[in-house]
C-alpha cells in the first residue's frame, strides 16, 4: 500500500550545457508542456463528445531565464540554427512523518535537445540584476531518476518515438 504522507520539494537545480558545463545562474527554467493533440469522436446516440488522443504532441517549447549570463554562452544561445543539449538536475528532498527521508530523496535529471528562437533582453535600470529570458523549441526530451538508465518519459521528435518506463507508447 502506498504511503501518501510523504511529499517532495525541489531544494536546488543545476543547469548544464552539453555534458558538464554549468550554464550560469538560472532564475527559472520552464519545462515543456506535454500535451497530445486530440480528435473529437461523436457518434449517433452518444451522450457526449469524447476527445481521443492522437499520436501527435503539440509543439514542445520552454524557456530559461538567466540571472547571470556568460557572454560566450549568450552568443551561442542567440544562434537559432544551433541545437544545444541542456541538462536540468533537480534535487528533490522527500519528507515524511519522521522528517527528511534520505532513502527516498532523489535527483531528477532532464536532458533536452533545444534550439533558441526568442530572446527577451529585459529592462535596464541601475541597481537591477542582469537578466535575460530565452525561449526554446525542443526536439528531444528524456527524463529519469539519477541512478537509473530507464527513462520515466522520453520524446524524440525526429525519431518519432514516445516512451515511458513501460516502453513505447504507440506501437507501429
Amino acid at each position: 500500500m502506498a504511503d501518501f504522507r510523504r511529499f517532495g520539494q525541489i531544494t536546488n537545480s543545476d543547469i548544464y550545457l552539453g555534458d558538464n558545463t554549468l550554464v550560469g545562474l538560472a532564475k527559472s527554467f520552464k519545462m515543456p508542456k506535454i500535451e497530445w493533440k486530440t480528435v473529437d469522436i461523436e457518434t449517433l446516440g452518444q451522450v457526449a463528445v469524447y476527445k481521443a488522443p492522437t499520436r501527435t504532441l503539440e509543439a514542445l517549447t520552454g524557456e530559461i531565464t538567466m540571472s547571470s549570463v556568460d557572454p560566450d554562452i549568450q552568443e551561442d544561445f542567440l544562434n537559432p540554427t544551433k541545437t544545444h543539449t541542456l541538462q536540468l538536475h533537480k534535487y528533490v528532498d522527500v519528507n515524511g512523518p519522521e522528517g527528511l527521508d534520505l532513502e527516498r530523496s532523489y535527483t531528477l535529471i532532464t536532458v533536452l535537445q533545444a534550439r533558441f528562437f526568442g530572446h527577451d533582453f529585459g529592462e535596464s535600470k541601475n541597481g537591477d540584476p542582469e537578466e535575460m529570458t530565452h525561449e526554446m523549441t525542443i526536439s528531444r526530451l528524456v527524463q529519469r531518476v539519477h541512478d537509473s538508465n530507464k527513462p520515466l518519459f522520453e520524446v524524440d521528435v525526429f525519431a518519432s518515438t514516445v516512451r515511458n518506463s513501460s516502453g513505447e507508447m504507440w506501437r507501429g
